[in-house]
C-alpha cells in the first residue's frame, strides 16, 4: 500500500511536470545538503513535499536505470519513490535498488556526515552500507 494517503497529498506541495519536477528534486536535495544528481528521474509526472514531516516522493511514467560513471555503479529507481528528507539525510527510502555484482539490493537511507563532507554513504536493510566520493552524484 502507497504511504500517500489523501491525508498526506492534502498537507503537500504538489507540483506536475517533467522538468519542473526535476528541478524540484534537485532544489529538495541541495536544500538539505545532499548531492543533486541523487535522484535522476526521467519521465515525472508528479513529486510531492511535506515540510513538516520531509516526506517526498516521485511518480515516473516507468522504472529507469542509471549508471553513475564516476563510481561504476547502476542504480534503479521505481515509478513510485518515496522518503523522508533530513538535512544530510534520505531515510526510510523505497523504490531505489543498487546492483551489486548481479544482484539489486534495496537502498533504505542515504546519508553524508555533515554538510562539508565529501562522502555520501548508502545503507542496505540488513545494516551494510557503502560510501563513494559526494561528487560522483552531483547534476
Amino acid at each position: 500500500m502507497s504511504p500517500i494517503t489523501p491525508e498526506v497529498r492534502a498537507k503537500a506541495e504538489i507540483f506536475t511536470g517533467n522538468e519542473v519536477c526535476k528541478e524540484k528534486a534537485k532544489s529538495l536535495l541541495r536544500e538539505y545538503c545532499l548531492p543533486d544528481g541523487l535522484l535522476p528521474v526521467e519521465d515525472v509526472e508528479e513529486l510531492g513535499y511535506v515540510k513538516e514531516t520531509g516526506f517526498v516522493w516521485v511518480k515516473q511514467k516507468n522504472e529507469i536505470t542509471h549508471k553513475f560513471d564516476k563510481v561504476g555503479k547502476q542504480v534503479s529507481y521505481a515509478k513510485e519513490i518515496t522518503s523522508y528528507f533530513e538535512k544530510c539525510k534520505i531515510k526510510k527510502l523505497s523504490g531505489v535498488k543498487s546492483k551489486e555484482v548481479m544482484i539489486w539490493i534495496s537502498l533504505i537511507e542515504i546519508f553524508v556526515e555533515d554538510p562539508t563532507s565529501d562522502k555520501v554513504t548508502m545503507k542496505t536493510p540488513t545494516g551494510i552500507s557503502k560510501t563513494f566520493p559526494k561528487v560522483a552524484f552531483e547534476a
